[in-house]
């Protein structure tokens, strides 16, 4: 990724694989000046770290996906960069082990700021794409990269945590790197993972879902029956910590039969998701791809007052029309 803004950051509410510490985009903005669809200017929030003086607009706006106003400028909340920082490369035979991780991990009160997992099939594809066959090796179910920061005897001793937890749970191969060129080569590995599915098939249907950390073992369940059931090739990978998993349906976009099941699969997918008390998307949004979805996770109730909300801010649907939102049925508005 060689660009980034703020301003889409704050309408997607974007994560990324330091979520797990750090948290999203919303605990960061303090405060935005938005354009309303009718001109109107509006001041939310301040550079106050406390403020509960009316309903909590900032908020509101942030992850809105650009339907409710036009952001211009935004207070931030910075903290400094840690002092130190170590990565942890780490390959096991099972996914169940990977994940089992993040469960030991956490009942042993280890944070660390990133843990991503890349599972067998991803694997391949990067090194296909990559042209390096090392980095799957034969039997690799999935590769996990942690990577802990903080003060240097702080990262020291919870590296050595981080690598007693991964051997005690069934790592195979685990690999440290301290300096900031062996961290860009384990890194490299998860930056080339979206271009390296083209490897596999040109139609990429993509979901970040999220479960709650303790039902992760049961999301791979639905993937892995998915996979099996419907004849589908699924790639996995993404940010294990908070539960938040990209799932890549592959297909070949001329196989009609293929694309028909790779799209009942998303169907099942989201299903067994709000099953497991899950959100359809965890940071990319819902724009147009995902609002036929919606219905799944929000009642009646909830959508038609956000609809209200979307009048209340732009009376003339003028701002980002027909994303988030599924057609509504005739008396799901309510507006003056």
């Amino acid at each position: 990724m060689d660009r980034c803004a703020i301003g889409g950051n704050i309408a997607e509410c974007a994560g990324g694989p330091r979520a797990f510490k750090y948290g999203t985009t919303k605990r960061y903005v303090l405060g935005l000046e938005a354009v309303l669809a009718t001109g109107e200017i509006i001041q939310t929030g301040g550079k106050t770290a406390k403020n509960v003086v009316g309903y909590d607009l900032t908020q509101s706006l942030i992850g809105s996906e650009g339907t409710l106003a036009i952001l211009t400028k935004a207070i931030l909340r910075l903290i400094p960069l840690p002092a130190c920082r170590e990565t942890i490369q780490a390959t096991f035979d099972d996914v169940a082990d990977a994940v089992q991780v993040v469960i030991e991990l956490v009942k042993a009160r280890i944070t660390p700021c990133a843990l991503e997992l890349i599972d067998s099939e991803s694997l391949k594809a990067v090194a296909r794409h990559l042209g390096d066959r090392s980095l799957a090796p034969a039997g690799t179910a999935a590769m996990l990269l942690l990577e802990v920061d903080g003060l240097p005897e702080t990262v020291r001793e919870e590296a050595a945590q981080v690598e007693a937890v991964c051997l005690r749970v069934g790592a195979k191969n685990i690999r440290h790197a301290r300096d900031a060129s062996t961290r860009e080569e384990l890194w490299r590995v998860r930056r080339e993972l979206s271009p390296s599915l083209k490897t596999i098939a040109e139609l990429k249907v993509n979901h970040d879902v999220v479960v709650p950390k303790a039902r992760i073992p049961e999301l791979f369940k639905t993937v892995e029956r998915l996979r099996r059931d419907l004849d589908l090739t699924i790639a996995c990978f993404g940010h294990l910590g908070d539960g938040n998993i990209h799932v890549n349906i592959m297909v070949n976009p001329n196989d009609k039969a293929a694309v028909a099941r790779a799209r009942d699969a998303e169907l099942r997918l989201f299903k067994d998701v709000v099953r497991l008390e899950g959100a359809i998307s965890g940071e990319h949004g819902i724009g147009l791809a995902k609002r036929s979805f919606v219905e799944l996770a929000l009642s009646r109730s909830e959508l038609a007052l956000m609809r209200r909300l979307k009048v209340a801010f732009d009376p003339n649907g003028i701002l980002n029309p027909g994303k988030m939102f599924p057609d509504p049925p005739p008396d799901d508005v309510v507006s003056d």
